[in-house]
């Protein structure tokens, strides 16, 4: 099989060195490592889309997302055929609506975005402190970039996307999920993947898992390469 192109999508309110524990486990030196932009540093001008340049589109990729990175992932575009993707603390929905009362009330989502325009780091900050992660300078945050990750985690949804990249073809998807999740809870993410994407959970892991338990990320980024289709 044609060699996989690694891409690393971080979540919302965070940055890409959340994968820093999990890319010193494997040996990926040009791994595409993408940042979403929420706070300084990344290079003036450039955008999230614009680490996805570098990849050769008709190649498959390994997709591994945290949170909100999944979503944002595949709704790029139509990934190659082969490609494998691994989703941690993840979801293809997170927005409660009728037909997904498990999801986040679209009044929490809106009264944050309001929150973003009034005072980016509080509401930041306050995210942060629940999935476990320390506090940032609120003049680091990029208001109009965390405003754009939430509309996608109040409007995105994957789900369908996802049943059918695994229904057909050579597609495959793992869920890691930690049972200790404030964010993303066991009744969340069961009703956020479809049944043919396999779940695998983690008794003691939060929301933040590739920090916490990068060695149980990393076996399942492996098995999954590895594993025959």
């Amino acid at each position: 099989m044609t060699a996989l192109q690694p891409v690393f999508v971080h979540g919302w309110a965070c940055g890409p060195e959340i994968w820093d524990p999990v890319l010193a486990h494997l040996e990926m030196p040009h791994a595409c490592v993408v940042d979403q932009g929420y706070f300084s540093g990344r290079s003036e001008g450039s955008s999230a889309v614009s680490y996805l340049t570098g990849l050769d589109m008709n190649r498959p990729i390994l997709g591994v997302g945290h949170s909100q990175g999944l979503m944002w992932l595949l709704s790029q575009r139509k990934w190659p055929q082969g490609s494998r993707f691994v989703g941690i603390n993840a979801f293809g929905r997170f927005a409660a609506g009728v037909d997904f009362p498990e999801g986040v009330a679209a009044r929490v989502l809106a009264r944050m975005q309001a929150g973003l325009g009034r005072d980016a780091g509080m509401v930041v900050n306050s995210f942060r402190a629940r999935c476990g992660l320390d506090a940032v300078d609120p003049a680091t945050c990029h208001v109009s970039a965390l405003q754009d990750g939430l509309s996608l985690l109040a409007t995105g949804n994957v789900y369908s996307h996802m049943e059918e990249m695994v229904a057909h073809g050579s597609t495959r998807m793992v869920a890691l999920a930690g049972k200790q999740d404030p964010i993303v809870t066991e009744r969340m993410t069961e009703a956020a993947f479809p049944s043919n994407i396999e779940k695998v959970w983690h008794e003691d892991g939060g929301h933040m898992m590739p920090l916490t338990h990068p060695e149980f990320c990393v076996a399942h980024i492996q098995r999954l390469m590895t594993e025959a289709v």
